[in-house]
């Protein structure tokens, strides 16, 4: 009994160590593996949004691991993938600002090519993390919003790259994805409301 306590405390330790980017991985989450491994970056001011800096989905994963997973199988992560280099659209500002994750705004730096930010990442759609990420804040949702985070994602959010400036837009109908889910995971997850 006080095994199992002091190693539950132990990877709570690890988990919330990690979580304020002090670098220490979760044991629990040594199983997911398999999952593609973006490295951990420290924070990126961003000067769009009043302070808020962009950690990158390497940190957002550590606590939503269900959620990260599902992503990582959406066109969104391999958005950054999808764009031609032979053409270099990789080198292009107006593809690569809707292909990444905070370009020109402190996440994504075409100049260094960080790919710390390649794809459309968590803090595309809910807002650089750096203020919000503490677990203290993310248990509140009124902390978590005042601190930056996004949620629920609107329309709005959506169409800032889901529109006609893009070469491939055949339209966009909010509805429809919203309902299959940008990032749908299998069981209920506690999410921010």
């Amino acid at each position: 009994m006080k095994t199992a306590l002091l190693s539950a405390l132990l990877t709570i330790t690890f988990c919330v160590t990690a979580v304020l980017g002090l670098g220490v991985w979760c044991p629990a989450r040594a199983a997911d593996v398999s999952v593609p491994v973006i490295p951990a970056v420290s924070a990126v001011k961003d000067t769009a949004k009043a302070g808020h800096a962009y950690i990158g989905v390497a940190k957002c994963k550590i606590c939503h691991m269900p959620y990260f997973k599902a992503w990582a199988e959406t066109p969104h992560a391999k958005a950054f993938a999808r764009l031609n280099v032979a053409k270099k659209e990789d080198k292009d500002p107006k593809c690569v600002k809707c292909h990444t994750t905070g370009c020109g705004t402190g996440g994504y730096n075409p100049a260094k090519a960080t790919p710390d930010f390649s794809g459309v990442q968590c803090e595309a759609c809910h807002g650089p993390g750096a203020d919000y990420m503490k677990m203290a804040v993310m248990k509140d949702s009124a902390k978590a919003k005042a601190a930056g985070l996004i949620y629920p994602v609107s329309e709005s959010v959506c169409v800032k790259c889901h529109n006609k400036e893009s070469p491939n837009f055949k339209g966009f109908d909010y509805a429809k994805y919203l309902a299959k889910g940008v990032h749908k995971v299998e069981k209920k997850v506690p999410a921010v409301k």
